[in-house]
C-alpha cells in the first residue's frame, strides 16, 4: 500500500503551486499598485523561485505518468520508466537548492527593508545573506560533481556503475537536509530579536513575529525529510543502485515520510511564508487585520473583566481583609468576629 498515490500528491503539488503563485502575484500588485514602492531583490528572489518551483512541480507530474512518482525504482520497473525516474530525480535534486536558496534570500533582503537602521542587524543579516549564497552554489555544484565528468552515470539504468564512480549520494542528501534546517531556523529567528525594537503597538508586535514564524511550517517539513534520511541513510537505502532484499520490508516511518513529496511541501509553504510579510498593506486595505486587531482586544477585554470580577472582593470581605486559607480560592475572604466569642467549659478552669 502506497502513503502517496498519484491520484494524491499530483493535486497536491498543482493546489499548493497555484497558491504560491496566486501569493506573489499579489505580492507584486501590493508593491507597484497599492504601495507604489521599488520592486526590490526580496520580489525577484520569490519570483525566481517561484518558477522553479512550477518546474519542480512539472517534473513531479511527468514522473507521475512515465515515471515512478517519486518512489523508490526498482529492477522490476520498465527500464525507460526507470531511466526517467532517474532523470527527474537527479534534475530535482540540483534545482531544489536555488529554490530553497532563493525563498531564504528573498526573507533576508526583506528584512533589510524593515530594519533599515539597526546596524547590528544589517550587519547579521549580510552574514546570513553571504551564507546563503554559499551554500546553495556549494550544493548545486556537489550535485552536478557528484560523478564527475560522467553525468550521465547519474541517471543511468544500470546504478551500479554510478555506485562504483560516483559519490555518497545519501550522504549528500543527508547534509543538505540538516544544514537547511539550520538555515531556515537562523532566517526565521533573527527578526524575532528586532521586532521588540519597532514602534507599534503591542498586539501588531505579536502579529508581525506570528507571520515571521509561519515560515516553521515548511521548517516542519525540513523535519520530516530528514527523519526519513536520518534512517534510510545508514539503512543504505539512499546509495546508487540500492536493492532491498526479497524478505526485507521497508519500515513504516519510511512508508510515511516519503522525502519527495516533503520536499514539494517544504519549497511551496517557503514560498507561502516569504510573501506573507510584504501583503501586509493589502490585508490591512481589505480590513483583515483590523478585523483580527479588533477580535484581539474584544478578547483581550473580556478576559481581563472576567479576571477582575472573580478577584474583587465583596465589602466585608474588603473590610476584614483576611485569607481564608482552607478555600479552594486564593482570593476568597472570611469575616473576622467582631467580638470575642464567650469561654467554653474547658476553658474555666
Amino acid at each position: 500500500m502506497s502513503f502517496y498515490p498519484f491520484s494524491v500528491t499530483i493535486p497536491v503539488y498543482v493546489i499548493f503551486t497555484a497558491v504560491g503563485i496566486l501569493l506573489t502575484a499579489l505580492r507584486f500588485w501590493t508593491r507597484v499598485a497599492l504601495t507604489r514602492q521599488h520592486l526590490g531583490a526580496d520580489d525577484w528572489f520569490i519570483a525566481g523561485g517561484v518558477v522553479i518551483l512550477m518546474a519542480c512541480t512539472a517534473l513531479q507530474c511527468l514522473n507521475a505518468l512515465h515515471g515512478t512518482g517519486g518512489e523508490a525504482v526498482s529492477t522490476e520497473d520498465a527500464v525507460e520508466r526507470a531511466v526517467t525516474a532517474h532523470k527527474i530525480n537527479f534534475i530535482m535534486v540540483v534545482i531544489e537548492k536555488p529554490a530553497f536558496g532563493a525563498i531564504k534570500l528573498s526573507l533576508l533582503f526583506f528584512y533589510r527593508r524593515i530594519f533599515t537602521v539597526r546596524r547590528s542587524f544589517r550587519l547579521a543579516n549580510n552574514i546570513l545573506i553571504v551564507i546563503i549564497i554559499l551554500w546553495t552554489v556549494a550544493f548545486v555544484l556537489s550535485d552536478l560533481l557528484i560523478c564527475g565528468t560522467k553525468l550521465s552515470l547519474s541517471f543511468d539504468a544500470n546504478q551500479k556503475l554510478a555506485a562504483a564512480h560516483c559519490g555518497d549520494k545519501g550522504l549528500m542528501l543527508l547534509l543538505f537536509a540538516i544544514t537547511s534546517f539550520v538555515t531556515d531556523v537562523s532566517v526565521l529567528i533573527v527578526p524575532l530579536f528586532y521586532i521588540r525594537g519597532l514602534q507599534m503597538p503591542k498586539q501588531q508586535k505579536w502579529g508581525a513575529g506570528l507571520i515571521f514564524l509561519l515560515g516553521l511550517m515548511s521548517t516542519v517539513a525540513c523535519i520530516l525529510r530528514m527523519i526519513f534520511l536520518c534512517i534510510a541513510y545508514p539503512m543504505g537505502r539512499m546509495s546508487w543502485g540500492y536493492e532491498a532484499k526479497p524478505k526485507d520490508k521497508t519500515p513504516l516511518v519510511l512508508q510515511v515520510f516519503n522525502p519527495t513529496f516533503w520536499v514539494m511541501i517544504e519549497m511551496c509553504l517557503g514560498t507561502w511564508a516569504a510573501n506573507l510579510p510584504p501583503l501586509g498593506p493589502l490585508l490591512h486595505s481589505i480590513g483583515i487585520r483590523a478585523c483580527l486587531s479588533r477580535a484581539y482586544r474584544r478578547f483581550s477585554s473580556a478576559y481581563l473583566s472576567g479576571n477582575h470580577d472573580r478577584e474583587k472582593p465583596t465589602a466585608p470581605e474588603a473590610e476584614t481583609g483576611v485569607l481564608n486559607r482552607e478555600n479552594e480560592w486564593p482570593n476568597s475572604f472570611v469575616p473576622v468576629p467582631t467580638h470575642p466569642e464567650p469561654a467554653g467549659p474547658e476553658d474555666m478552669v
